[in-house]
């Protein structure tokens, strides 16, 4: 059989990362990297026109502030710790003073009094909100300027301290994190994300038209080893969608799980099962030519219909007395 062989100019084929289902972190990374293998060619082997490499990188850009932006929007949950700490610390402080009421030096019990009078409108602020918390901190503060000797008797200088640092990280980042969502005004990253896949289509698209277009083999090759490294990031971010999709097997194997035993039947309920009836023998009609065994045969000596001879009438067993 003859062998054919096409002579078919190559072309360079991009393996393709479906993107909507990268979140933002690894969607804004993956663009960064092709970004970078692209811009380390020499650009006039590119013949990328003017503005879109400078357009690609604007949404990069943009992307990578966006997910800054997320970044940011977590500080919610540090500012959770933050108040769990102070409310943790306040407990801490007021149950000292409680406990010490019943003290039974009386120095300490007289202390603890006081304190405890000039300090029970803040008892029960960890239930307030964030900024009246805060504000209350700060008033206990200039209360306990009249109390000084009372906070030092009881030995809750250094408590107290850290509860006034604690209320200041918890501001700082409260105040910080406002100002961060007043300056930025981002767009949605549903509307910058498409826009930056189509800038990377559009860079492919003119990678291969250099491809076609080159006319020295080193040129040719240079682009090969471009779209070779390009494929090669795709698939690693590849890689990476599906374990964030679908999660590894563990290697152990399941433990089989232990039959459980049955539970006793209940009397009078259903097992379940049909209840199964064999149906009853009909009785078998008396063939007319045979005697019936239950009525009595009159020809018969001894049964019921005859006379004479030793039975008796009535159809009684015979009776046989013992010889002398």
């Amino acid at each position: 059989m003859e062998q054919v062989k096409l002579d078919i100019p190559r072309v360079l084929i991009f393996t393709k990362v479906s993107s909507t289902r990268l979140n933002n972190t690894l969607h804004v990374q993956y663009h960064r990297k092709q970004y970078e293998l692209v811009m380390a060619v020499d650009k006039t082997k590119l013949k990328l026109p003017l503005g879109l490499p400078e357009a690609w990188n604007k949404g990069i850009d943009y992307e990578t502030m966006i997910d800054q932006e997320a970044t940011i929007s977590d500080d919610t949950a540090l500012l959770k710790v933050k108040d769990a700490e102070r409310d943790e610390q306040l407990m801490n402080i007021f149950g000292i003073i409680r406990a010490q009421r019943h003290s039974h030096k009386t120095n300490i019990r007289e202390a603890a009094i006081r304190l405890s009078n000039t300090l029970s409108p803040y008892e029960n602020i960890r239930s307030l909100a964030y900024e009246m918390e805060s504000g209350r901190l700060e008033g206990m503060k200039k209360d306990l300027t009249k109390r000084t000797a009372e906070v030092t008797t009881l030995g809750l200088n250094d408590e107290f301290d850290n509860l006034f640092k604690l209320n200041e990280e918890f501001e700082k980042l409260h105040v910080s994190r406002r100002v961060e969502n007043t300056d930025t005004k981002l767009p949605l990253a549903s509307a910058i994300r498409p826009q930056t896949d189509a800038a990377l289509e559009v860079v492919c698209q003119y990678i291969q038209a250099a491809y076609n277009s080159a006319t020295s083999a080193d040129d040719k090759a240079l682009l090969e080893r471009l779209a070779d490294h390009m494929n090669a990031t795709s698939n690693d971010f590849k890689t990476m969608q599906r374990n964030l999709v679908v999660p590894r097997k563990k290697d152990t194997p399941k433990e089989p799980k232990t039959p459980k035993e049955p539970k006793p039947k209940k009397p009078g309920k259903d097992d379940g099962k049909p209840d199964i009836k064999l149906p009853e023998e009909e009785p078998k009609k008396p063939d007319p030519k045979q005697p019936d065994p239950k009525k009595p045969d009159p020809k018969k000596p001894g049964e019921g219909g005859g006379t004479g001879g030793t039975g008796g009438s009535g159809g009684g067993p015979e009776i046989h007395l013992p010889e002398e």
